[in-house]
């Protein structure tokens, strides 16, 4: 690895005293400086730290007195760890107002992106502008692409581990604002590359081009150690109200279901809410419940006994479980009504718990994360909104008292703890209501994909070839819908366990990291054509 040894003597004055660099992440730093003039697309997969190679990169361009002036754009929720990290690790005092005077800014891009800071921004000449959480720039209409894109720079770096969520064009937008013009016309790259929305052609002619403007490294890869993940399935048994409640809305959903197909005036998306805020718990579905006049005279019945429900047995379980334990512990929920549930019922047998959402404030997020660290044993329940960003690698029990459908968000939660500094063996554990939905989900996440016990790579890429033929959430809810009997279910389900296989196999790349080992550069993933 010729390349490794020309760059690491130089960097290497660069890094601070103390922190621990991985050779990928030198590597990284050493093409994004030396290859694409710090003009790129870091996408490497979550925890494997970007924002130290951002750091690296600011600190090598600062060093060379390529830059003066540097502005970061960052979800609100993010700043205050950005700030730390780069005053901790790198010794530079980022200004986290505009009025302030520095080289180096972090700035929500929610705030920025606003008159009059977006015009007053749009008029410096920044040398360095960094944007992370870049995935939310794929649209080209909204506000947030429409900021980057008019800021003057000599040098942009996007940070996301998902360059590409839904759809190719997706990638051509974020390559765009990078490199403009670096595929040419839109028209052009649609000719050349894209067989479908979710397709490429010329696979490997793409996979070339992308490589001179995107690093990514994959876990798998890149040989990073980790502790092990320590998992334990929890089966919890449903109270009589609880199956009844369960029993008559899943009946109702099936009903439903099939009258809904085929009418394209008819959405599906309500009935996938439903079916998982019942799993969930009576709190979460009840506002949504009361919505659905479909259901005629049942829906006042099944209103009447979800809202008996006060302690579900999920719930009540959790709190004897969290009671006599000294560990810190993070929740996850999908939803408020449980999270409201779950704090209250915490804190009436004497533990200390919090709410953790999307709705909270930079401040109070940075005064409950220094909560949730400083004193144990306690409890944070959070939301998806909540954990996006968030690094709590000095906690290591993670508790899934519901799950969502998609694996790569299960995967982003794992990826708050479960990542670099994390000390302890990650202790996750994951709530199932038996003879429900949850029980079948769990079983094709924890026996058909082995999602909880190891990390697998290129695990959106997957995602995206399996939903070629439907989004995973609408293919679940056919089988669950559709099928009368439970072994048809089973069969089902095996069939999309069989799928997630042959996808991760074909996705997983021959490349040199096969022969010279977990060090070894490896090609930027693209999906191939079929």
């Amino acid at each position: 690895m010729a390349h490794w040894l020309q760059c690491w003597p130089y960097l290497k004055q660069r890094i601070p005293s103390g922190l621990v660099i991985h050779r990928y992440q030198i590597e990284s730093v050493a093409k994004v400086i030396h290859q694409l003039d710090a003009n790129a697309i870091l996408a490497d997969e979550v925890g494997l730290g970007k924002t130290i190679e951002a750091g690296l990169i600011i600190s090598e361009l600062k060093a060379r007195g390529a830059i003066d002036r540097v502005l970061i754009l960052v979800p609100a929720g993010l700043i205050t760890q950005w700030i730390s990290e780069l005053q901790q690790k790198f010794g530079f005092e980022a200004m986290r107002s505009p009025k302030d005077q520095g080289w180096l800014w972090v700035l929500s891009i929610d705030a920025a992106k606003r008159p009059p800071l977006c015009v007053q921004l749009q008029y410096v000449e920044w040398d360095l502008v960094i944007v992370d959480e870049a995935h939310h720039l794929k649209n080209a209409e909204t506000q947030n692409h429409q900021l980057v894109s008019g800021l003057k720079r000599r040098h942009l770096l996007l940070l996301t581990a998902t360059p590409m969520e839904n759809q190719l064009n997706e990638l051509y937008i974020l390559v765009n604002l990078v490199k403009p013009g670096y595929f040419g016309s839109y028209l052009k790259f649609y000719r050349q590359f894209i067989l479908d929305k979710r397709t490429p052609k010329n696979a490997e002619e793409l996979r070339k081009l992308l490589a001179q403007v995107m690093v990514r490294n994959q876990r798998h890869a890149v040989g990073l150690s980790l502790p092990p993940r320590e998992v334990t399935l929890w089966p919890i048994r449903l109270s009589g109200p609880e199956q009844e409640l369960y029993r008559g809305l899943t009946a109702a959903l099936r009903t439903e279901y099939r009258s809904r197909l085929g009418n394209r005036d008819q959405t599906l998306l309500p009935l996938i809410l439903m079916q998982r805020e019942l799993c969930s718990s009576p709190r979460a579905l009840l506002p949504t419940l009361a919505r659905q006049e479909w259901l005629g005279a049942e829906r006042d019945r099944l209103l009447a006994l979800a809202a008996s429900i006060e302690r579900p047995e999920k719930v009540r379980q959790v709190v004897q479980w969290v009671k006599p334990s000294a560990e810190r512990t993070l929740i996850f929920t999908e939803y408020r009504g449980t999270q409201d549930t779950l704090v209250e019922a915490l804190w009436e047998a004497g533990i200390e718990a919090e709410r953790f959402h999307g709705g909270i404030r930079p401040r109070e997020r940075d005064a409950l994360i220094d909560w949730f660290q400083t004193a144990k044993p306690r409890v944070l329940v959070s939301t998806e909104a909540g954990g996006q960003g968030l690094n709590l690698q000095f906690c290591h029990r993670l508790l899934n008292f519901d799950l969502p459908w998609n694996p790569m968000r299960i995967e982003q939660r794992i990826g708050r703890l479960h990542r670099m500094g994390q000390q302890h063996p990650v202790e996750i554990f994951n709530l199932y209501s038996i003879g429900t939905i949850e029980e079948d989900i769990l079983r094709l996440l924890h026996e058909k994909i082995d999602l909880f016990r190891h990390v697998i790579g290129e695990l959106d890429v997957i995602l995206r070839h399996l939903q070629r033929h439907g989004s995973l959430e609408h293919r679940l809810l056919d089988i669950f819908f559709w099928e009368d009997d439970h072994a048809h279910v089973e069969e089902r389900l095996d069939q999309l366990g069989r799928e997630f296989h042959v996808a991760r196999d074909r996705f997983r790349w021959p490349d040199r990291a096969a022969d010279e080992g977990p060090d070894a550069e490896t090609e930027v993933p693209v999906p191939e054509s079929s």
